[in-house]
């Protein structure tokens, strides 16, 4: 038989070789879902070719005049960016490139030497997510800080504190909005961790468990600015835990921005009333003139949503035989989108803090009537009538019952009436000094007196938010280091290849 044009869709799937028969309509659908999924993957793919076609120049493998054709094309081929149009008929994303190289130096049969297509995949794929998750990184931090800062603006500014959607405790804005930098933060550490994880180079593994053609795997790490291989050859080419593990810090971070976001939805209605947010967060509705929808919290939700989802889909994508890759598919798309979506979202709400309008005057409104210092005022009777705050919490309790029966609210309660009741109950009422049930129902003493670590109190607040950018800041020098590991890695490996295009080794 004879030999299949260089390039051709027969050369580079194997037809005519262990193949009888060219891909089917159907199969070449999935060629095209497939490519779909790995738009993303062209420069990284690009750079572990580079790096695979060095090392084994390098080592002795590729004869020199081969290497260099072979590295003068992959430059091309790089350089090429949206130029390059991948066919569904000639597989996916590594045979179209196979199938492009061969038809500019007959150098290209060399590039397959000791590597199965999954390997170059999967290396592109740790530089990928490495590149995503310092992207997502980024935006984490900068979410941090945005709602650091308006925290600290808003330290002494009053509003109830909502559990169950009823008005719950005083507490302020500042105080509030902060409690979501911490998730943030612990979103960022784990970002960290995994990028550990991802640090490891797969590259040189032969299929599974190595390859006679020596590659020298810590030279391939190296170059494409690993901290080092994956240190067991099988394990390197079936990791289906660190996509878990990605989507599992995708949705984690989707969802402490989904619960912000479900938070300020509500605040914004007119029912509430506590914030508005700014013009360019909304949308108008195209029916409805009086209506001004929230639309940047609602895409923040749906987000949420879909990758809980996807989270799921990419699990049982990773439940196969040990020794499967295709199921690769769905992860290859779906996990540095998440990353990216998440990022982008981190960004946005970042934004609608920073430009969120504060209604003081509805807040202040919202805690007039007392409602919100009925713990405070349960725990004052506790701490000066030395009561067990099982029986004080019954006493407020039935006291709110009969205010509300009497169509009034708890701000209408009097200290006689208080000692009243404490004196119904047994208790040494004239205890209670004058101006007791004043600062009980003070909502600003309610606030000021929350003076413990994670309390609401100003001071508090203020030590809370300097711990918080403490510990920020060293995470900012991290990225800003893996990062800048990441471009000068890029940046040997592209300078080593053009010495060697150009004649050089």
């Amino acid at each position: 038989m004879a030999e299949p044009r260089a390039g051709s869709m027969e050369s580079v799937l194997e037809i005519g070789g262990r193949l009888a028969e060219p891909p089917s309509a159907g199969l070449t659908a999935i060629f095209a879902a497939e490519l779909a999924g790995q738009a993303e993957f062209f420069d990284p793919l690009g750079l572990v070719d580079l790096a695979h076609c060095l090392t084994l120049s390098e080592q002795g493998v590729i004869p020199p005049g081969a290497a260099r054709a072979l590295v003068q094309a992959l430059l091309e081929l790089h350089r090429s960016g949206t130029a390059f149009t991948p066919e569904a008929a000639l597989g996916d994303l590594y045979t179209n490139r196979e199938a492009w190289l061969a038809r500019r130096t007959a150098a290209a049969g060399w590039l397959g030497t000791a590597r199965a297509r999954r390997e170059a995949l999967t290396t592109a794929f740790h530089l990928l997510l490495r590149d995503r998750l310092l992207e997502l990184g980024a935006a984490l931090l900068d979410f941090g800080q945005s709602v650091a800062t308006v925290a600290s603006r808003h330290s002494h500014s009053l509003m109830p504190d909502y559990t169950y959607l009823q008005i719950a405790q005083p507490t302020t804005l500042g105080h509030y909005l902060s409690a979501f930098a911490w998730p943030a933060l612990r979103d960022l550490e784990r970002v960290k961790a995994l990028y550990e994880r991802i640090d490891r180079c797969p590259a040189g593994c032969g299929s599974s468990n190595g390859s006679v053609a020596l590659q020298d795997r810590a030279a391939q790490a190296r170059r494409l600015g690993f901290a080092a291989p994956v240190r067991h050859a099988r394990d390197a080419m079936w990791q289906p835990d660190l996509a878990i593990e990605a989507m599992g810090l995708a949705v984690a971070a989707a969802v402490g921005l989904d619960r912000l976001a479900e938070d300020l939805m509500i605040f914004a209605t007119a029912e509430f009333g506590l914030v508005r947010v700014a013009d360019r967060h909304a949308r108008a509705s195209k029916i409805m003139p009086q209506k001004r929808n929230p639309f940047a919290l609602s895409y923040l939700r749906g987000l949420a949503n879909r990758l809980i989802g996807e989270q799921a889909g990419v699990a049982a994508s990773g439940r196969t035989p040990s020794g499967q890759m295709d199921n690769r598919m769905l992860p290859y798309e779906a996990v540095p989108a998440a990353l990216r979506s998440v990022a982008q979202a981190a960004s946005l709400m970042a934004e609608i803090v920073e430009e969120l309008t504060f209604e003081s005057d509805q807040a202040e409104l919202a805690l007039s009537d007392g409602t919100a210092c009925a713990t405070d005022l349960a725990e004052r009777l506790c701490l000066a009538l030395r009561l067990d705050y099982r029986a004080a919490h019954r006493l407020v309790g039935g006291l709110v019952r009969r205010l509300e029966a009497e169509g009034r609210s708890l701000s209408s309660l009097t200290l006689d009436k208080l000692r009243a009741a404490c004196a119904e109950a047994g208790l040494e009422a004239s205890r209670l000094p004058d101006g007791f049930l004043e600062a009980a129902l003070d909502p600003w003493a309610g606030v000021t007196a929350r003076q413990d670590v994670g309390g609401a109190a100003p001071e508090e607040l203020a030590a809370a938010l300097r711990e918080l950018g403490d510990a920020l800041t060293p995470c900012r020098r991290w990225l800003e280091e893996a990062r800048s590991a990441q471009e000068a890695a890029r940046r040997r490996l592209l300078t080593e290849a053009e010495a060697m295009g150009a004649g050089g080794r």
